[in-house]
C-alpha cells in the first residue's frame, strides 16, 4: 500500500485537492481587493459578513457551496435542499462509504448562551468526495487580545495534520460525516478510529452536495476551555462559536472558526461585557497533492531533525527540493524598513549554503508591509502559506518561535513560520544600550556603586516584566486520542525573550552592530527549526573565539547568551547536517551534536548525561565557562570591585547560581559514565587526566571559589559596618544555596562544602 503524506496547520472540513504535484512557491490566492470589473477570475474568499451567502468554490476539478443559516433555510423552504431527517436523505446517505465507528462526542457543557445568534456559514461538500483520502489539522491563528501574554503565546497552537477518509455514520439517530483515521504510531495495518465528527444538516441533490454545520467542531473542541477549563489562568469562557470563513486555493480547502469568550462570571448578554476572539483555521487537502517525488529519510545519529509524531516508522521533516526547480517562498510580514536588510541576509545566508549542498537557492522570499492589502490573507499558521511576521497584533513571553507542519508519514515540510516579538524586543535592547553607556560612564568616573545599581535596578525591572509573561504549561487533548502542540511553551522551538541577567553591552559593540547580529543570528535560527533542524547545545565545543562573526559556535542551532548570540552564524555543524537532511550524506562527526533532551537536570539525569551538553553555556571550555559564572556571582553578591555595599541580593541571581553549580557538579557527577564521550575537558590547566579524579578536583574547584581567603579582606575593606554585614551575609546565602543544591544532585555534601578543608595549590 503507497504511504500516505502528512500536510500542514490548519482545521478543516474537507480539503479538495487537485491532483499533481504541491508547489511550495506558489502566488497568493486571488484578491479580491484588487479585483476589477473585466476581472474573470472569481474570489475563492467567502466571509460571513453578509447576512445572505451562497457561493461557489472551488476549481474546474472541485466544486464547493457555501451558504449562510439564512440562505440554507430559504432553500429548504423552496424545496432545494432535503433535511437532515427526510427519507431521501437517508436513502443517499446508505450508499455512501460508511463506519459504524463516530468519534466519541466531546460535548461541550461549559459553553454559555451568547448575545445573540451568530452568523455562521455552512459547507456543501460533494458527495463524491466521501470515502476518498485527505489529511485534516488546525491551527490557531487570531487571538483579539493584543495585550495579555498568556493568550498572545498560544498562537500558532495546532493539531498535527491526520490521515483521515471521510465516512458517513449515525449519531444518535442523526447523520453525519466522521473522519476516519488513526491517532498515532501508525502503518498500513493500524486500527482506522472515528476522530471528528460533522453533523449533515441537509442534501442538496441537484448539486450532489450534503451541507455539513463545520461551526460544531468550534462547540465541541472549544481550545481554550479544554486548556483551562475553570478559566483560572485565562479568566475566560466561551459564550459562542461560529464559522466565519471559507477560502479555496492551491488545493486546499480552509475554514475558519472563531470563538468568542467572556470573563468568568461576566453576564454574556450585557452588551458590555469585553469579548475575547480566538479564531481556528482548519484545513481539509486530499492526498493527490502531495509531491510524489520527495524521498523520506530516516533519522541518524550525529545530527538533529525535528521528527514525525504519528507514524509507527519515524522520519525526519524537512522541504522538498523536487518542486519542479521551484523555491520555497516566503512572505516577511510588518518587518520595520531599518531591519529587512538583517532579515533578507538570514534567507540568503541560507541560501549560499543550500547553492553548495544541493547546487541552487532552496529559499525565496517577499517582504509585505503592514498597510499592503495582501497582508490581510497572508496568515500565519494557513498552510498554504511560509510566512515570518513581525507581531504588531500580540505579545508573548518568546523572541521568536519556528514551527512548521510537515506530512506525517514522509516527513515533507508543507508550511513552516516563524513569529518574531520585533516590538518588545527593541524597546527592550534600545533600554539596554541607553544603561549600559549611562554605567560605563559612571564606572568611568569611578562611581562604580551607582553603576552597579543602575544596572540591579534594570534587571529588577526586566525580571518582572517577564515574570508576568511566564507561561502557563497548558496541555490540550482532543478527546481520548488527538493532542495539540502548544508550540509557544515548547523549549524546542522557542527563542526566550530573557536568557540570563543583563550585563554591560560588550565593549566596542553599538546598537547597530549588535541588533543586525541578533536579527540576523534570531531568523537564521528560526529558519534553521522551519528547515528541520533541532537545537544542538554542542556547538560552542567549536568556539574559536575571536569575537568575530561565526567564531562563538559551530552551529546557528546553539543557544548562547547575549554577550555571545550576535557573533553566532551558521556553521560547520549546520551543514553537516542540511547535507545529510537534503542530499543524505551522512554525518563525518558523531560528537558535535546533542539537543534539549540530552541536557542533564537533576540527580538521576546527570548521572548519564553529558556535562559538555547544555543550553546555558559558552565558549569552548564549559568547565571554565561555569567556573567564570560563579566567580561573577561572587563578585555580584560582594561587589569586589569597590567599597560600597552590594546591590545584589542572592535570590535575584538564584538562577545563575544554580546554573553555574549544576554545570560544574555535572562534571563530577556523570564523570565514570560519560568521561569517554568529553571532549574539552581533560589536558588543560591542573585538570585530571583520568575519570576517578573529577569529582575531587571538581569539588576543590566549587570551594576555591566560595572560600577564597581574599573575600574576607574585600568584605572587610567595606566602607561602612552595614555594608560589610551586608556583603557577608550575601557571601553566607551563597554558600547555603550552593550546598543545597549539591545536595539536591547527590553529589556533595555540607560537610564536603565546608571551608576549612580546602587546599589551595
Amino acid at each position: 500500500m503507497k504511504k500516505l503524506k502528512r500536510s500542514v496547520l490548519s482545521v478543516a472540513t474537507l480539503s479538495i485537492l487537485a491532483s499533481g504535484c504541491l508547489r511550495v512557491e506558489a502566488d497568493l490566492p486571488f484578491n479580491p481587493l484588487k479585483e476589477n470589473s473585466s476581472s474573470k477570475r472569481k474570489s475563492n474568499l467567502v466571509t460571513n459578513e453578509s447576512l445572505v451567502v451562497n457561493e461557489q468554490i472551488g476549481d474546474e476539478n472541485i466544486k464547493l457551496q457555501v451558504l449562510s443559516e439564512s440562505e440554507f433555510q430559504m432553500q429548504r423552504l423552496a424545496g432545494n435542499i432535503l433535511g437532515a431527517s427526510a427519507i431521501e436523505t437517508n436513502e443517499l446517505l446508505n450508499n455512501l462509504p460508511s463506519t459504524n465507528t463516530p468519534a466519541k462526542s466531546i460535548q461541550n457543557k461549559t459553553m454559555l448562551s451568547g448575545q445573540g445568534k451568530e452568523k455562521s456559514l455552512l459547507l456543501g461538500l460533494p458527495i463524491g468526495l466521501i470515502g476518498e483520502q485527505s489529511i485534516f489539522g488546525g491551527v490557531i491563528t487570531k487571538v483579539s487580545d493584543k495585550s495579555n501574554d498568556t493568550l498572545g503565546a498560544l498562537k500558532l497552537t495546532d493539531l498535527s495534520p491526520l490521515h483521515v477518509r471521510t465516512m458517513t455514520t449515525t449519531i444518535d439517530g442523526k447523520p453525519a460525516i466522521t473522519l476516519v483515521g488513526c491517532p498515532g504510531k501508525c502503518d498500513e495495518e493500524s486500527e482506522q478510529v472515528g476522530l471528528i465528527n460533522f453533523p449533515i444538516v441537509g442534501v442538496d441533490k441537484a448539486k450532489d452536495q450534503v451541507i455539513l454545520d463545520l461551526s460544531a467542531i468550534g462547540k465541541e473542541l472549544d481550545l481554550i476551555t479544554m486548556m483551562d477549563p475553570t478559566g483560572a489562568y485565562t479568566k475566560l469562557r466561551a459564550i459562542s462559536s461560529s464559522t466565519t470563513t471559507f477560502d479555496y486555493s492551491l488545493s486546499t480547502l480552509v475554514f475558519d472558526v472563531k470563538t468568542k469568550m467572556i470573563p468568568v462570571g461576566a453576564n454574556p448578554t450585557n452588551p458590555a461585557t469585553p469579548i475575547t476572539e480566538f479564531t481556528v483555521r482548519w484545513y481539509l487537502k486530499l492526498n493527490s497533492a502531495f509531491n510524489p517525488a520527495f524521498i523520506s529519510r530516516t533519522p541518524t545519529e550525529g545530527v538533529g531533525f525535528f521528527q514525525t509524531e504519528r507514524s509507527k516508522e519515524t522520519k525526519i521533516t524537512r522541504f522538498s527540493t523536487t518542486n519542479f526547480g521551484n523555491t520555497v517562498k516566503y512572505y516577511i510580514k510588518n518587518v520595520p524598513k531599518q531591519y529587512q536588510t538583517m532579515f533578507a541576509a538570514a534567507f540568503e545566508n541560507w541560501n549560499k549554503e543550500f547553492t553548495q549542498i544541493i547546487g541552487r537557492n532552496l529559499l525565496s522570499y517577499e517582504f509585505i508591509e503592514a498597510n499592503d492589502p495582501r497582508s490581510k490573507l497572508l496568515i500565519p499558521g494557513d498552510i498554504r502559506y511560509n510566512i515570518v511576521e513581525w507581531d504588531l497584533d500580540n505579545k508573548a513571553p518568546y523572541g521568536g518561535l519556528g514551527p512548521s507542519i510537515a506530512n506525517q508519514f514522509t516527513g515533507e515540510t508543507l508550511s513552516a513560520n516563524v513569529l518574531i516579538q520585533g516590538p518588545t524586543i527593541i524597546e527592550l535592547y534600545t533600554r539596554w544600550f541607553q544603561l549600559s553607556s549611562k554605567a560605563r560612564s559612571l564606572i568611568a568616573a569611578g562611581r562604580n556603586a551607582e553603576a552597579n545599581k543602575l544596572i540591579a535596578d534594570f534587571n529588577r525591572e526586566a525580571d518582572q516584566e517577564m515574570a508576568e509573561r511566564r507561561k502557563v504549561k497548558f496541555a490540550l487533548k482532543l478527546g481520548q486520542n488527538l493532542e495539540m502542540n502548544v508550540h509557544g511553551q515548547r523549549v524546542e522551538l522557542e527563542d526566550p525573550m530573557i536568557k540570563n541577567n543583563f550585563e554591560i553591552v560588550p565593549e566596542g559593540v553599538t546598537y547597530e552592530q549588535y541588533m543586525t547580529g541578533y536579527f540576523g543570528e534570531m531568523l537564521a535560527h528560526e529558519l534553521g527549526h522551519n528547515l528541520g533542524l533541532r537545537h544542538n547545545f554542542k556547538g560552542n565545543l567549536g568556539a574559536t573565539e575571536t569575537r568575530e562573526t561565526g567564531s562563538v559556535s559551530r552551529s546557528i542551532m546553539e543557544y548562547l547568551g547575549r554577550p555571545f548570540r550576535h557573533l553566532n552564524a551558521i556553521g560547520e555543524y549546520d551543514r553537516m547536517a542540511i547535507s545529510f537532511g537534503y542530499r543524505g550524506m551522512k554525518p563525518k562527526n558523531l560528537n558535535w551534536f546533542c539537543t534539549d533532551e540530552d541536557q542533564g537536570s537533576d540527580k538521576l539525569t546527570l548521572l548519564f548525561k553529558s556535562p559538555e551538553c547544555t543550553k546555558s553555556d559558552a565558549t569552548n571550555d564549559p568547565f571554565s565557562f561555569w567556573e567564570s559564572r560563579m566567580a561573577r556571582a561572587i563578585e555580584m553578591l560582594i561587589d569586589t570591585k569597590s567599597t560600597s555595599a552590594p546591590v545584589w541580593k542572592p535570590i535575584e541571581i538564584a538562577s545563575q547560581i544554580d546554573e553555574a553549580v549544576t554545570g560544574l557538579v555535572s562534571y563530577a557527577a556523570s564523570a565514570e559514565r560519560t568521561a569517554t564521550t568529553w571532549t574539552n575537558f581533560f589536558g588543560k590547566l591542573d585538570r585530571p587526566n583520568e575519570a576517578k579524579d573529577v569529582k575531587a578536583y571538581v569539588l576543590e574547584a566549587i570551594k576555591k571559589k566560595l572560600c577564597d581567603p581574599d573575600l574576607a579582606t574585600i568584605i572587610a575593606s567595606k566602607e561602612s559596618a552595614e555594608a560589610e554585614k551586608l556583603a557577608q551575609e550575601n557571601l553566607d546565602m551563597m554558600k547555603k544555596m550552593v550546598a543545597i543544591k549539591t545536595a539536591s544532585l547527590g553529589v556533595f555534601s555540607t560537610t564536603d562544602l565546608r571551608c576549612e578543608l580546602v587546599l589551595f595549590h
